[in-house]
């Protein structure tokens, strides 16, 4: 009797990729294919060539390239709920199927020493995109596809910038020049037709994203003039600003012939660069000076990034590693050739290491066809136990761009175990790189599945027939018994992932000289997960969290010999760390459901103390997650942050003064997410409304109505 091999491994859904793009389209031309109109100033990449890392020298090696890394992807795919056909020595049916379960910037001033505090960042000088930015003339606030231009001195909105079908992704002020970053997704794939450059066709499939970078000219603001626009095929990731150059990173998945366009034109051949062996990502990233509007663009075939970070001279990304379905896989057919006979393991063993898994499997279910029942389910007993002992981790992969103006070069990478948590787990400190990471491990378990006989039930339809004579009917029914086959639960062997063992955090010091780990803690407060950390000066404060808050105070003034200074317990966790003056942290997070502020005193950091404390009961803050909704006036002593309690929603503002936190007001203000001040008049914030208050009394002044 036939049977079935399935392998679906985990709740993960395969993508099976479709390589037949030649052949399922109509090739046209877009509207815009002359690269020399696009690109003012495209550089080499500097430092990138080299010989293990190569840039393409034509677009056919660009796709045929990416056609081969779909033939291995697919095939890894097909053994994803493929069939094969299995039969054993006693004509059993066995059907195996492995599842895989799977420090704020000080205020800045005006030549006018205007006081306004800027964007709140995470390294000095490095600004990040948020949907508020205010330089002390102009409020700009961005909600869904508009941007309202709002005046400080006439406290009016000046003008609307109108996106149209575009919705705003971030914003970015320097000096008289908007810029506003977009997203928008295709509908129709995109065909270009590259004509007598290359024996293809580039194809971007629908649903991919495009990122537009608008720079407006607001030098007078009741008049923005939209001065250039740069359009990015690809997912806006993240961005930031350094001076007067913008760096926006977007991501386009590797799948099929595709590669990235900008304003409709493919990047050079020699500016996309091959960095991981297995890549699953372009991550382009684009420099642009915004007071000339020369700009390069530069795509490193990479894995999945989860985060950025970026100081003045360098920008990180990190990617997350976990085990994937083909290591998953890999592990199952290892230890299954174990137990093969030689010349059969050995066959298993050659082709695996070619990477043709189909031909693993076709070995594999011969040899199980030629066995009996009891013998390969004691097989699989074998293989499970073998699976059980082995131990995966996670680990985060950290790509480092050396940046100078709108010169990028690739600098190398690093891999460190563990999953960042967010940006703030990562610091530059001189010549070395810090960052903190949550471990987790998980053991692959084989789960045996008895077949299952389902007697057939015998069913009986009643068939009505009418006959008819002249004017007389008659009336008969007809009964028909249907005996059904007998049906079979195969049996199957479930390969789940699952966690194994607590969860560790660990602190490692990375030198950016030799890109090796030279300093490590590891198994910091076993059980619990990393939610804050922040550098200040010379020491890394971390905080872990299971049930109570354990802040970490950890000297790092020697990168290479990192210690615990010591640590804190207190109840609730804390989301988010600020640096105030004086040796004080504040912290932002939550205790028994509501938010809590917290002011530790770290002036020793053997014997840390939280000083004071504010809580509010069943309150919720956008600041858990985005710390530009923080905002710090530290010539008045005044934090504010953005609360919902029940149906109100506003402002809390809490003063910090003489190390005591206390409230001073909930500023009502419905859907309130920013604040920010310019002199002595703080602005709340929301997409429809600005307020403006006085700072010391916090009365109200004056309304301002935003263009919905």
């Amino acid at each position: 009797m036939l049977g079935v091999i399935a392998l679906v491994l985990g709740t993960l859904t395969p993508i099976v990729i479709d390589t037949a793009f030649k052949g399922g389209y109509i090739p046209i031309k877009t509207q815009n294919t002359d690269t020399t109109q696009i690109l003012a100033s495209f550089k080499d990449v500097e430092g990138v060539i080299s010989s293990e890392l190569k840039s393409f020298k034509s677009y056919d090696d660009v796709v045929d390239y990416i056609i081969t890394l779909d033939r291995a992807k697919t095939l890894a795919s097909l053994l994803v709920g493929s069939q094969f056909t299995l039969t054993t020595a006693r004509a059993e049916v066995l059907g195996l199927q492995l599842t895989t379960s799977t420090l704020t910037s000080a205020p800045t001033t005006t030549a006018k020493t205007v006081r306004t505090p800027g964007t709140n960042v995470q390294v000095v000088g490095v600004d990040e995109p948020d949907m508020v930015k205010c330089d002390g003339k102009i409020l700009a606030v961005a909600s869904s596809n508009k941007v309202s231009l709002v005046g400080i001195k006439e406290r009016k909105v000046l003008s609307l910038v109108d996106l149209k079908d575009e919705q705003a992704g971030g914003l970015f002020l320097y000096d008289d020049v908007l810029v506003v970053l977009t997203t928008k997704p295709n509908n129709n794939p995109i065909i270009l037709d590259l004509g007598l450059r290359c024996r293809c066709n580039v194809i971007i499939p629908p649903g991919v994203s495009n990122t537009t970078i608008y720079l407006y000219d607001i030098s007078s603001p009741n008049n923005p003039k939209l001065k250039n626009k740069y359009t990015i095929t690809g997912t806006l990731f993240t961005s930031r600003m350094n001076g007067k150059y913008v760096y926006i990173i977007t991501t386009l998945p590797i799948s099929g012939p595709t590669m990235p366009l900008i304003n409709d034109a493919p990047l050079k051949t020699e500016n996309i660069v091959k960095v991981d062996a297995i890549p699953t990502t372009y991550t382009v990233i684009t420099a642009l000076d915004v007071s000339t509007n020369l700009h390069s663009s530069y795509a490193f075939m990479t894995g999945y990034n989860s985060w950025l970070y970026m100081s003045p001279n360098n920008l990180y990304l990190a990617s997350i590693k976990a085990l994937s379905i083909l290591e998953a896989y890999n592990a199952v057919v290892n230890a299954i050739i174990k137990y093969l006979p030689s010349n059969i393991a050995s066959a298993v063993r050659e082709h695996l290491e070619k990477g043709d898994l189909e031909k693993c499997i076709n070995f594999i279910s011969e040899y199980f066809s030629s066995r009996s029942y009891d013998e390969v389910k004691d097989l699989l007993i074998r293989v499970s136990n073998d699976l059980s002992s082995r131990v995966f981790g996670e680990s985060s992969k950290f790509y480092i761009f050396s940046i100078k103006g709108i010169n990028i070069s690739f600098s190398g990478t690093f891999e460190v175990s563990g999953r960042v948590l967010d940006q703030f787990s990562m610091e530059e400190l001189g010549n070395y790189f810090i960052v903190a990471t949550t471990s987790t491990t998980s053991i692959i378990k084989v789960r045996y599945d008895q077949p299952v006989i389902i007697a057939p039930i015998p069913r009986e339809d009643v068939v009505e027939v009418i006959e008819c004579n002249d004017s007389r009917c008659v009336v008969r029914t007809i009964t028909l018994t249907q005996t059904p086959q007998r049906q079979w639960y195969k049996p199957r062997v479930y390969v789940d992932i699952v966690p194994a063992g607590e969860t560790e955090n660990n602190v490692f010091t990375i030198s950016l000289k030799e890109l090796k780990v030279v300093g490590a803690l590891r198994s910091l407060a076993e059980g619990e997960r990393v939610y804050a950390s922040r550098l200040i000066g010379n020491t890394f404060y971390l905080v872990t969290y299971r049930q109570v808050d354990p802040l970490f105070a950890i000297d790092v003034s020697d990168p290479e010999k990192p210690k615990v200074l010591g640590y804190l317990k207190i109840p609730g966790f804390s989301e988010y760390l600020h640096p105030l003056r004086n040796n004080k942290l504040l912290g932002i997070g939550i205790e028994d459901g509501g938010l809590k502020i917290s002011l530790f005193d770290v002036s020793d950091p053997t014997k840390m103390a939280e000083i004071s404390k504010v809580r509010v009961p069943k309150a919720w803050s956008i600041a858990y997650y985005d710390h530009h909704a923080v905002t710090i006036d530290v010539d008045n002593e005044l934090t504010f942050i953005p609360v919902s309690v029940g149906s109100t929603s506003g402002i809390l503002t809490i003063s910090y003064r003489d190390d005591v936190l206390k409230v001073k007001k909930l500023i009502e203000h419905e859907g309130a997410m920013r604040t920010t001040y310019v002199d002595n008049e703080l602005y709340t914030i929301s997409t429809d409304m600005v307020k403006v208050y006085d700072i010391s009394s916090l009365s109200l002044i004056q309304e301002i109505k935003l263009s919905t």
